[in-house]
């Protein structure tokens, strides 16, 4: 009765989009991976990362529809996805850069992650 009680609350919970409850968040070496998200924290000045990241995601061929230099954000459009970026500065050396990517409503998180790497082996 346990077992079965166990297993349909894990498929519940998966199903629901509430894994990251049972699984935690992935993060290794910097970088935080959720379900939709990239979180990467790095040792670099805010215009050394923004520009990198505008040149990396010119050259996929990105189409912007928002950048902010004041507020640190940018959407894009890249491969049919709708990618938001946030670019903050967590001390004066340090920045920590946000990529979410979504592809008709649903996580794009292998652009995402491209996207991430990309820019940190820029910097």
């Amino acid at each position: 009765m346990t077992r079965k009680i166990l297993c349909s609350l894990f498929i519940l919970l998966t199903f629901s989009g509430c894994a990251a409850l049972l699984i935690g968040t992935g993060v290794l070496g910097g970088v935080a991976i959720s379900e939709d998200t990239v979180k990467s924290e790095v040792d670099a000045g805010f215009d050394q990362v923004w520009n990198a990241t505008l040149n990396e995601v010119e050259k996929m061929g990105g189409e912007f529809t928002v950048k902010d230099k004041i507020r640190g954000v940018m959407e894009v459009k890249v491969r049919s996805s709708n990618i938001h970026i946030e670019i903050d500065r967590l001390t004066p050396k340090t920045i920590r850069m946000t990529v979410k990517s979504r592809k008709h409503l649903l996580p794009n998180i292998k652009l995402a992650h491209e996207i991430s790497a990309r820019v940190l082996r820029q910097l």
